[in-house]
Order: structure tokens, then C-alpha cells, then sequence
């Protein structure tokens, strides 16, 4: 127990320790927010283009989705921080916001079209018939199928995105696994810090799939719930 109290003191009281995690966790919710959700935003538009495009934009597409898919998520940071934006004056925070949206929305991309796919072409034609436009029966009819159908993988998405957070510390930006190395350098203990660290990925994942559950619920969606 003396030896436990010792570790916590020494990792999170010691020199107000406790503020490297405090900033670290910070910038991964930053990180991981701001990401995922215009990574939402920009893979419903890729998802949207590629819904319309013939077989050469399709192609295309492919090509562009694949090399976000394909390439390590690092490297293409790396690309972005060294080579694309190295002479913008854009701080690597934003640089690793850009990526990680891009990289998030070629994954949502596919998720949103497989989603929408999986919907029956019959309901949508039945739809039309009796008197929806396009526009409505994809509000009344496949967006709410589309959602439950996208909804457990969209919510492992964005554990994905929280983990992948943790490898910006590699371009100097101060995240959580960051701040964790930083503490173990001063207390030679690194087992404790990322053991800590771990507790902390795993509580922010835990809120952040149950935040986006509710979206799932009848009542997020106009209706109601019967538990």
C-alpha cells in the first residue's frame, strides 16, 4: 500500500505532475473531437460524391480513398507536418487535425456507403410511390436504417480515432501518451504512468461510444424508447 501511495505521489503530486496529464488528456479530446467530427462531415461528402460519380470518378475516388486508407497514419501526418503544409506557418496541432480528419473521413466514407447500400432499394421505391421525393424518403427512410446499420461500427471509429491520437507526441504536440513519457522520464516508473494512461484512453473511449449510443436511441430520433 506504502509502496502504491508512494507511486501516485510521485507520479501525479511530485512537482504538480498532475498537470502534464491534465494538458495531455486536453489535446487528445481536441485531437479526437475535432477530428472525428469533421471527419463525419467530410466523409458524408465523400460518401455523397462517390454515390454520384460514374465509373472514372469512381475510380478516381478509389485511387484518392485508398492512399488515406492504405498509408500509415503517421506517415501521412509526417507528409502533411514536413512536406504539404511546412511553409504555411500552420501549427502542427492543426496539421494533425487536418490528417486525422482526413484519415477518419476515407474510413467513414466506406461506412456511410456500406450503410446506405445495405438498405432495402424496395422500401425507397415504396417510398416513392406513394408520394415522397428523393430528399424525404432518404430523411424518413434510409437514413434512420442507414444509421442503425453504421451506428457499432461508427462508435468503434471513433476508438480508432482516440488511439490514433496517441502518435502525434512522435511530432513534438503534447497528447496524453506524450505527457505520460514525459512523467516517466522524472520518475523512472513506466509501468505506473502507462498503466494510468491506459485507464484514461479506456474511460474516454467508454463515454465517448455511450455519448454517440444515444444518437442510436429511438428518442434522438423523433420517436420513443421503451427500456
Amino acid at each position: 500500500m506504502e509502496d502504491l501511495l508512494y507511486r501516485i505521489y510521485m507520479t501525479f503530486v511530485y512537482e504538480s505532475r498532475w498537470k502534464f496529464f491534465a494538458d495531455g488528456l486536453m489535446m487528445t479530446l481536441i485531437l479526437t473531437i475535432g477530428s472525428f467530427l469533421m471527419g463525419s462531415i467530410v466523409g458524408a461528402l465523400f460518401c455523397a460524391i462517390r454515390m454520384r460519380l460514374g465509373k472514372i470518378g469512381t475510380k478516381i475516388y478509389g485511387i484518392i480513398n485508398g492512399f488515406l486508407v492504405q498509408i500509415p497514419t503517421l506517415v501521412l501526418l509526417m507528409i502533411f507536418t514536413y512536406v504539404v503544409f511546412a511553409d504555411l506557418g500552420i501549427s502542427t496541432v492543426n496539421i494533425c487535425i487536418i490528417g486525422l480528419t482526413l484519415k477518419n473521413a476515407a474510413y467513414l466514407a466506406d461506412i456511410f456507403y456500406s450503410a446506405i447500400s445495405s438498405v432495402n432499394p424496395g422500401e425507397i421505391e415504396a417510398a416513392r410511390a406513394l408520394g415522397m421525393n428523393k430528399t424525404q424518403a432518404f430523411l424518413k427512410i434510409t437514413l434512420p436504417q442507414a444509421t442503425d446499420n453504421a451506428m457499432a461500427i461508427y462508435q468503434n471509429q471513433f476508438v480508432t480515432c482516440l488511439q490514433e491520437t496517441s502518435i502525434v507526441g512522435s511530432l513534438a504536440v503534447e497528447e496524453l501518451t506524450k505527457a505520460s513519457n514525459i512523467v516517466t522520464s522524472r520518475t523512472l516508473d513506466a509501468l505506473f504512468s502507462l498503466i494510468c494512461v491506459s485507464i484514461i484512453y479506456i474511460l474516454v473511449g467508454v463515454a465517448g461510444t455511450w455519448v454517440l449510443g444515444l444518437v442510436n436511441k429511438k428518442k434522438h430520433l423523433g420517436g420513443t424508447i421503451n427500456d
